[in-house]
């Protein structure tokens, strides 16, 4: 399943994004703050190196997976 996202749009999903990651590293890992905002830059830079050349400008990829799948097991 793919969205596409308008050139205004990216910036804003992509802080969305970040900020997601944020704050469950804060709330489910109880991180720092300063902790948290470097995994979760981290996080997005490494999205884009390694998946960034699978997705055209302003396009998202989706992957689902079952809602039996535990977390952290793909």
């Amino acid at each position: 399943m793919c969205a596409e996202i308008s050139k205004e749009h990216l910036s804003t999903f992509n802080r969305q994004l970040q900020t997601q990651l944020h704050k469950e590293l804060i709330h489910d890992f109880s991180f720092p703050r300063a902790v948290c905002k470097s995994l979760s830059e981290l996080f997005i830079s490494y999205f884009d190196l390694y998946f960034g050349n699978q997705r055209k400008e302003g396009q998202i990829i989706f992957h689902a997976v079952s809602k039996d799948i535990p977390p952290g097991v793909l």
